[in-house]
């Protein structure tokens, strides 16, 4: 009878499942976007042997900082952020490297496929983390006060809010001969719309929220340029996690990347279609051979950028149109 007991004990354990703490990063704490895909993934996740229990955030540094401090079993934070822990999947990011949602969709399923998990095994465990998901966000553009800032050339010498922990933003700042401002995901927008900067970068899903139209105003636009795609990243610590967690993990991440689409196009359909700047051809080939010069020093020079990420996404980007000046180049 005793043994019985114990074994039914034991049964009932591993029903419920692991208790881990998931920390995540919202702006919008508990009723944004990244919460409610959190939420999702929690109920999905008993499946998986494991009960999460989920810790709001609107400060990502602490909610980094708490998970690395062993305070949060895994966390969910921008790839921005997560590079600090994985840098196959924080060079996503990578400057102009993505330039819509179709290359997008390609880079994702490559990563996040389950028959890829033991040759990328590599690059998605690195140290004591994992990265156990990527969800996109969308893509981040460049709003100005002003229409006329419409080119690379006439961003030089304006100021503009920069992520002063992103060295590849204060590159990029740099080398498009424009100064910056330090700022993070709380201070950006208000030293936007005080007008304080004359520009500044972020997805769609940040304009109504953060009342960007302040800074916009009446002469202001939103340059129809992705300048990176956001994404929103599962951190895990594996050994703290059952076997194969990360790979369902994963899984589960890609199955939501229609999902998570649909949402970043509807924030984008949400700013009116008077703000936007649509650029010329050559004016969007100079962006692009800028963005390219900004990647590669960001790989060779400054080891912040993975040559395996940029890599595959240079070949997705070829894929949908081998007429890219990059595609006969090859320097990434």
């Amino acid at each position: 009878m005793r043994t019985l007991l114990v074994l039914l004990t034991l049964a009932s354990t591993a029903l419920a499942g692991e208790k881990r703490t998931l920390c995540i990063f919202d702006i919008s704490g508990a009723n944004g976007d990244t919460f409610t895909q959190a939420k999702q993934m929690q109920t999905a996740a008993v499946a998986w042997g494991v009960e999460f229990e989920l810790k709001p955030y609107t400060s990502e540094k602490a909610a980094a900082d708490d998970f690395r401090a062993g305070k949060c079993h895994s966390v969910l934070i921008t790839g921005v952020r997560a590079r600090q822990f994985n840098a196959f999947t924080g060079s996503l990011e990578a400057i102009g490297a993505i330039p819509d949602y179709d290359v997008l969709r390609t880079v994702l399923s490559q990563v996040q496929a389950p028959k890829n998990a033991q040759s990328l095994g590599s690059r998605l465990v690195q140290g004591d983390f994992e990265v156990a998901g990527v969800f996109p966000v969308g893509g981040v553009y460049l709003f100005v006060n002003d229409k006329s800032i419409n080119s690379k050339e006439k961003l030089a010498g304006k100021t503009i809010a920069t992520l002063d922990y992103d060295k590849a933003a204060v590159v990029m700042v740099d080398v498009a001969g424009a100064s910056m401002k330090a700022a993070d995901i709380t201070t950006f927008a208000g030293m936007f719309n005080n007008g304080s900067v004359q520009a500044c970068y972020a997805p769609a899903a940040a304009y109504k929220p953060l009342e960007l139209q302040k800074g916009l105003k009446s002469n202001g636009g939103v340059i129809r340029l992705p300048l990176a795609m956001l994404t929103v990243q599962l951190i895990i610590r594996p050994k703290d996690f059952p076997a194969g967690f990360g790979v369902k993990a994963r899984e589960f991440a890609l199955s939501k990347y229609g999902e998570m689409v649909a949402i970043a196009k509807k924030a984008e359909s949400g700013i009116p279609a008077s703000y936007w700047i649509d650029i010329s051809g050559g004016d969007r080939d100079r962006y692009e051979a800028l963005f390219q010069d900004v990647r590669v020093r960001l790989r060779d020079k400054e080891a912040v950028f993975h040559k395996d990420m940029l890599r595959m996404m240079l070949k997705a980007r070829c894929a949908k149109d081998n007429a890219r000046a990059e595609c006969a180049a090859k320097r990434e």
